[in-house]
């Protein structure tokens, strides 16, 4: 299902496969413009696991201009994608409570409540089209297209990507966060990444 990034830019990717139906790869055919994460308050750039990071959260929504924090729950769309990440062969929790904590008076559209790996996409717009370096930028880990919280590319040790388990071959930063898609991020050797590669994608409970 391809949608619109802050109401203007086009995805050609599909929901079922994430592919783009014009060069059969798992790339966008547009980027959004992202901001440099390490100037975001409160990133972490330390190994895994990370905590909700939450002390910071509303600082980092200041930064991003195509995030408003969510009057509510409920909102007009409503969707949900799965995030499980590797480093090193061994699988970490996403933390429950990322962008959403009203004793915080956090309320970001990308959050999650529980530490199963489902990312919550909330709007009030029916076309928001977030990406999944916005969502790191929300929990304040860092992001990029090599680098992965402290770990950056070298050598053998790289940071891979797959949608829907097909690989994806941009940069992992602008993955779009639509309905019912399983993102993996693998950080480490070629042999490190999980097989098979997480497909199927599981609802919140």
């Amino acid at each position: 299902m391809g949608g619109v990034v802050a109401g203007a830019i086009v995805f050609a990717v599909s929901q079922g496969g994430g592919t783009n139906a014009a060069s059969n790869s798992t790339s966008p055919s547009v980027s959004l413009k992202l901001p440099d994460p390490a100037t975001l308050p409160g990133i972490l750039r330390t190994a895994p696991p990370w905590p909700d990071n939450i002390a910071q959260a509303n600082d980092r929504l200041a930064r991003l201009s195509a995030i408003s924090p969510l009057p509510q729950l409920g909102a007009t769309l409503h969707h949900h994608a799965n995030l499980l990440i590797y480093v090193d062969g061994q699988q970490f929790p996403v933390a429950a409570g990322i962008g959403y904590n009203p004793a915080a008076n956090v309320f970001s559209p990308l959050h999650t409540h529980a530490t199963d790996g489902v990312i919550h996409i909330e709007s009030a717009d029916p076309t928001f089209q977030p990406v999944l370096g916005q969502f790191f930028d929300v929990w304040g880990v860092y992001l990029t297209k090599d680098c992965l919280g402290d770990k950056c590319a070298a050598g053998d040790q790289t940071l891979r990507a797959y949608v829907n388990g097909k690989e994806w071959t941009g940069d992992p930063t602008q993955i779009p966060l639509n309905d019912e898609l399983v993102i993996v991020l693998a950080f480490g050797s070629a042999d490190q990444v999980p097989n098979p590669v997480p497909a199927s994608f599981v609802p919140p409970a």
